[in-house]
């Protein structure tokens, strides 16, 4: 087979793979697609944690058919006993005569599927799509890779890139279906996080309820750098009987925090993170949210967070909504990141750019990390 097919049937496998959502977690999603002789045979994706794999999915729909058959495969097939048996095994015991594979599989127990496929005499290939393989497993690469959640970073601004008028207002600057997209995002995400200027400026809500079906999801949970612990506990955040919250305050800012009590009293959890610098803070706040089970976080925070995130390089995904206004002054989309001349500049790749009403929606993923 060309690789052009190859290439077309991996994109194939990719659009299947998508299907899965945040109930994979913290597995990947998984795309599988079984061709033999030009057709497509079976297809299966990874949908719930602890359920079937893609590749198994899509075996038992083909049943006898899958018998030298090529299996397009989105991440390398598991070589383990967990939840499930190893999928590596269940394709060579199927008859598939070759398995072309995205993206390499880093979990330690999980990888070695390859290997073992070509030990039992199936052909295989690895890369194939391989940037936009990685994109639909990117929750779990970054988690096995980094040791820490997925962070995607929601930026909205001007067409001259500004994010709030000279006064500082900022509703609204997007149109009304990129709000809720942005919800839709939320309700994909498994917390949203900001930080305490975002949350004293704005006293935001962070929920879903511009969704139709709002009420059909598990709402994030919201999260708020407070170093200071300045929120009100009469804000919307401290309202907990829908949603829940955590702060993540310094250690040496509690005992004087006259608000504390007021805060858990209403249900809001504080969490205390020594003090220290800004990047050793921030990725001990991410390395506690994936010891409590996080996997993607929502960011939409503003230029001070973002721009924290981007500097340390724990900004995974940018979006970037451009609204067709014009406000010639006010608050940039980042404060300073670090850079000082134009060979520092951070490197990013763009996705194809989407009109979403009225509004420009650019994705933005970093193409190396900074030294």
């Amino acid at each position: 087979m060309s690789s052009d097919d190859d290439a077309r049937w991996m994109r194939r496998a990719i659009e299947v793979g998508a299907r899965g959502g945040k109930s994979v977690r913290p597995n990947p999603r998984v795309g599988c697609v079984l061709v033999r002789d030009g057709v497509e045979v079976a297809v299966g994706h990874h949908d719930l944690c602890g359920g079937p794999h893609a590749e198994a999915i899509a075996l038992e729909i083909a049943g006898g058919a899958a018998r030298d058959a090529t299996a397009y495969v989105t991440l390398e097939p598991c070589n383990h006993w967990g939840k499930t048996p190893p999928c590596a095994s269940a394709l060579i015991q199927a008859g598939v005569a070759r398995v072309v594979v995205g993206v390499a599989d880093p979990h330690p127990l999980a990888s070695g599927g390859l290997a073992a496929l070509q030990a039992a005499g199936v052909e295989v290939a690895l890369g194939v799509e391989a940037q936009a393989a990685r994109e639909l497993a990117e929750v779990f690469l970054t988690m096995m890779e980094k040791n820490r959640p997925f962070v995607q970073c929601k930026l909205a601004m001007s067409l001259d890139g500004r994010t709030a008028a000279p006064d500082g207002s900022s509703r609204w600057l997007t149109g009304i279906e990129t709000r809720r997209m942005v919800h839709r995002w939320r309700a994909e995400a498994d917390a949203v996080l900001i930080g305490s200027a975002t949350a004293l400026a704005d006293d935001p809500r962070l929920d879903v309820r511009e969704l139709p079906d709002a009420h059909a999801y598990a709402w994030p949970l919201r999260i708020v750098l407070d170093r200071r612990l300045r929120l009100p506990p009469t804000s919307h955040l401290a309202d907990t009987v829908r949603q829940q919250t955590l702060v993540f305050c310094d250690d040496s800012q509690l005992a004087r925090c006259l608000a504390a009590d007021d805060l858990r009293r209403r249900g809001v959890e504080i969490s205390c993170i020594p003090k220290t610098d800004e990047e050793s803070w921030l990725g001990a706040v991410l390395c506690s949210l994936k010891e409590r089970g996080l996997c993607h976080i929502l960011c939409e925070g503003g230029a001070a967070l973002a721009a924290s995130l981007v500097g340390e390089s724990m900004a995974d995904r940018l979006d970037i909504l451009v609204a067709p206004k014009l406000l010639g002054a006010g608050w940039p989309l980042l404060t300073e990141i670090g850079v000082t001349t134009m060979a520092a500049a951070v490197p990013y790749r763009f996705a194809a750019p989407q009109q979403v009403g009225g509004d420009v929606w650019l994705t933005a993923r970093p193409l190396r990390e900074r030294a």
